[in-house]
This record gives C-alpha cells, sequence and structure tokens, in this order.
C-alpha cells in the first residue's frame, strides 16, 4: 500500500473518531436551561411569534423579549417540538431527547467543519486526500469541554446552540459565496445560488443580535474591496465605482444591510434592553479584560494565536507568489474585521454574566474566522513547507486539541436519573433527592417554577400527566 492511501486511511479514522467522539459529548451532556420556555413557549416568548417581523412593537412602542430573534427561536420551538417525538419509534422518550440535542449539536458543528473546509481547499468530495487534510487540520478546534469556555461554538446549552451557532452557520453560508466571488475560485455570477442567498436576506438579520452588526461591518469592507479594487484602474469618482459594482452582489448586500439595521433598531424594543447598563465608557474599559481573559485563560487560544503567527511569517517572508499575496491580503481583511467587530462590542449593551463584555460566544464571529486563518495558512503551506520540525509541530497541536477535550461522558446521569424519577413517580408534585440541575441553570427548590418544564416533559412523553417537581433544600 502506497504512503499516500496509508495517510488518507490515518485521516478518515482521525475524522470519524473525533466525529463519533465528539457526538458522544453531546448526548452526555446535561440539558441546561432555557428549553422549556422556547419550546413551549413562555407567555413572553410567544410574543415573538406573535409580532416576529417587530412591526408591531416599534408601531405600538411595546416591548418585549428578543423582537429580532424570530427565526432562531422558530427553528429552536419548531426542531422540539418536532424531533424528539419522531425518534421515539426508535428510542424511550428520555432517550430521544439526549439523543434530538446531540444530533442538533453534531449536525451544525459537520455543517461548520464541511464549509471552512471547502472553502479552504476548494474540494467538495469529502474522499479527497485534500478535504481530509484540511478537515483535520479543523476539526479538532471544536472544542466540547477541554479549551471551549473561550473557544466554544458548539454551545453546552443546547437552547444557545440554536441561539448563536446555527445563526452561524447560515452567516458562513452567506459569506462564503461572497468570499469565492472575489478570490476566483467561483467567479460567475451566483445564478442558482440565488435560491438561498435571496432567503438568508430576510432570515439572517432576524436570527440573533450578532448576525446583524457582523452583516454590517462585512457589507462596508465587501464595498471598501470593490472601491479599492476599481479605483486601481480608474480615478473616477466612488459614486461611479458603486455602479460597476455586480448587480447581483448590490442586490443581495443593500436589503441584507437595509434589514440588518432595522434589526439593530429593534433591538431597542427588547424588554431586556438597558435594564442592567452601565455607561458606556464602563464597557469599554471593561474590553481590555475580556480581551486578556479571552487570550490567556487557557492554552487553547495562544497555541491557535501562535500557529496562525508562524504561518504567516513563514508566508510573507519565504513564500512570494500571487496566492501568497492573495491569502495574506484576505487574513488583512479578516484581522481589519475582527479589530472593528471587538471594538463596537460595548454598544450591544452589558450583561451581568458577561462582566467584561467579550465571551466565548460574542467572541464567535472572531473565532470561527481564526479557525478558518489557521487552516488556509496551514492548508497553503502543505508541499511548500519541507521541515519536518514544522509538521511535527502541527501534528503535535492538534492531538494538544484533541487530548485537551477528552470528558467522562457522564455529565447528565444524575439529571437523567432524575427524569427517570419524575416519569415513574405516581405522585403530582415530585420530590427529588437528585443533587443536580435539572433542566436548568440551578436547583429546582420551588416546585412552582417547574410548571413550564412540567409541560414540557409532558409534550416529550416522558410524563403521561402535568407533573411537578423540586429538589431537597440541603443548605
Amino acid at each position: 500500500m502506497k504512503k499516500a492511501q496509508i495517510f488518507k486511511i490515518i485521516l478518515i479514522i482521525f475524522l470519524i473518531g473525533d466525529i463519533t467522539y465528539s457526538f458522544l459529548q453531546f448526548y452526555h451532556t446535561p440539558l441546561y436551561g432555557d428549553m422549556e420556555g422556547g419550546i413551549v413557549p413562555a407567555k413572553d416568548v410567544q410574543e415573538i411569534f406573535n409580532d416576529p417581523t417587530g412591526i408591531k412593537a416599534v408601531i405600538t412602542n411595546e416591548k418585549h423579549v428578543n423582537p429580532n430573534r424570530f427565526f432562531s427561536h422558530y427553528f429552536f420551538m419548531e426542531y422540539f417540538r418536532n424531533v424528539p417525538i419522531l425518534l421515539q419509534r426508535f428510542f424511550e422518550p428520555i432517550t430521544s431527547v439526549y439523543f434530538s440535542c446531540a444530533l442538533a449539536k453534531m449536525l451544525v458543528q459537520l455543517f461548520l467543519i464541511y464549509l471552512l473546509t471547502t472553502t479552504i481547499s476548494n474540494v467538495k468530495n469529502i474522499l479527497n486526500h485534500q478535504f481530509l487534510l484540511v478537515a483535520a487540520l479543523v476539526t479538532p478546534l471544536f472544542q466540547t469541554h477541554g479549551y471551549w469556555s473561550r473557544m466554544g461554538i458548539i454551545d453546552v446549552s443546547t437552547a444557545y446552540t440554536f441561539f448563536y451557532a446555527v445563526p452561524l452557520v447560515l452567516l458562513v453560508i452567506f459569506i462564503k459565496s461572497f468570499y469565492n466571488r472575489l478570490y476566483n475560485l467561483d467567479n460567475k455570477p451566483f445564478g442558482k445560488k440565488l435560491f438561498y442567498l435571496i432567503p438568508l436576506v430576510f432570515i439572517l438579520p432576524l436570527s440573533g443580535p450578532l448576525i446583524p452588526g457582523v452583516i454590517l461591518i462585512f457589507s462596508t469592507l465587501l464595498f471598501s474591496h470593490y472601491i479599492i479594487d476599481l479605483k486601481k484602474h480608474s480615478s473616477n469618482s466612488i459614486l461611479s465605482f458603486i455602479i460597476q459594482i455586480p448587480k447581483d452582489v448590490l442586490y443581495l448586500i443593500l436589503p441584507i444591510s437595509f434589514f440588518s439595521l432595522y434589526s439593530l433598531f429593534l433591538g431597542f424594543y427588547d424588554s431586556n434592553y438597558g435594564s442592567e447598563s452601565i455607561p458606556l465608557i464602563e464597557r469599554y474599559l471593561k474590553l481590555p479584560v475580556g480581551i486578556f481573559s479571552q487570550i490567556t485563560h487557557s492554552f487553547g487560544f495562544p497555541l491557535m494565536l501562535t500557529i496562525i503567527g508562524i504561518n504567516l511569517f513563514i508566508i510573507h517572508k519565504k513564500i512570494k507568489n500571487e496566492e501568497a499575496e492573495k491569502i495574506i491580503r484576505s487574513v488583512k481583511w479578516i484581522g481589519i474585521f475582527s479589530a472593528i467587530y471587538i471594538l463596537l462590542l460595548p454598544f450591544g449593551g452589558y450583561r451581568p454574566y458577561r462582566p467584561n463584555i467579550i465571551r466565548y460566544d460574542t467572541f464567535m464571529p472572531v473565532t470561527i474566522s481564526l479557525f478558518f486563518v489557521l487552516g488556509v495558512t496551514t492548508y497553503f503551506l502543505y508541499g511548500k513547507m519541507k521541515s519536518k520540525k514544522y509538521w511535527i509541530f502541527i501534528i503535535a497541536s492538534m492531538l494538544v486539541y484533541t487530548f485537551a477535550d477528552i470528558s467522562k461522558l457522564d455529565e447528565n446521569k444524575c439529571e437523567i436519573q432524575a427524569l427517570n424519577n419524575i416519569s415513574n413517580s405516581p405522585d403530582k408534585v415530585v420530590e427529588l433527592s437528585n443533587d443536580c440541575n435539572i433542566m436548568s441553570w440551578g436547583k429546582m427548590t420551588d416546585y412552582k417554577n417547574s410548571e413550564l418544564k412540567s409541560e414540557l416533559l409532558l409534550l416529550w412523553n416522558i410524563t403521561s400527566e402535568k407533573k411537578l417537581f423540586y429538589q431537597k433544600d440541603y443548605r
């Protein structure tokens, strides 16, 4: 057997092992909180479905929660009102819920890996050795346990996976089309791609608070790129350059930018807006602390930045060709985007659970960009960099991410036991001795707070009737 075939088999085994293990981690993750409110749903969440575009809130000046997150809530509710029930043809009700959570997270992670890999390698065949190589570089970066608190893309909470990672998938699909267009990977009019790009123009701005800001920054930089590129060949006015921008690009970017501005405006009609605010200057003073914590808290981020730094140094100093220039140029644009995005974050308000403004969830657009930069620069050096020490370093780094992500695979054992106790109990108010969080962020010491949770358990067929529950207070 040839070395190339052996290498390909090793890559396939590594990827299958990593992906399988990720699924097991997702399956053994507790449910955490904020599920019942979005699925049953709660009264305040129902307001989102009564006013999906937020127009009613603007007209009546009546605020409600998350007025610009309709599609995130819609996808979340529809998925968990249907998929666990469908899976109950094969699994017990409790198992079907955890399997549904794992399936959703796994699909999101696989989509992101595929999108990053195809963009970096320009190869769509998943059995191609180039595809496998890039996938092996990108996959270990998706942390479920080890460095998750800073590098996390797939949230431990399934609810927040739908609010952050799912819109991120749609955003990457949208931006990928423009990236391919700019860098001649697919230098043709969008054509059939418009069938999914046009719906994204409406879906993305109403999929969460981060997405509209990212779109506006991206749109501004895209126009800047076109104008700078056109200005090299002409001294006409900026308006004349805008007219020269491809029409299908304008027809997508202008409306999505308008809807993104509207989405940010809707943020003022969020009932949570300003409830625990602090002055803007104080938010900016917290920003350096957040950046420092993000970079230095654990080994994951420094290692990623080190790899990127080494790659860029090698490309800049030792390789002089058009492809290298394209990579350096794209990395510069990503750097500009990241800097603008971070500087605008304090305008998004203050939350006590994000005391330093930056947290893994608000940092996701930058994190996924860094995943791309690491992948594209390392892949570019493949075949060009002959140093064995360099490739030993890269392989060792990927193994560091892989082994750092190992977990016990029993984190939801206590919660599953509690759900079984609720299911099997003859009581309508069930006392639980389980000392763990049950579908929540904290202990459930008052049975009245389990009202919506009990409705969700009934909806999922875990109980045959509505059963409230509470935990003993051991204080």
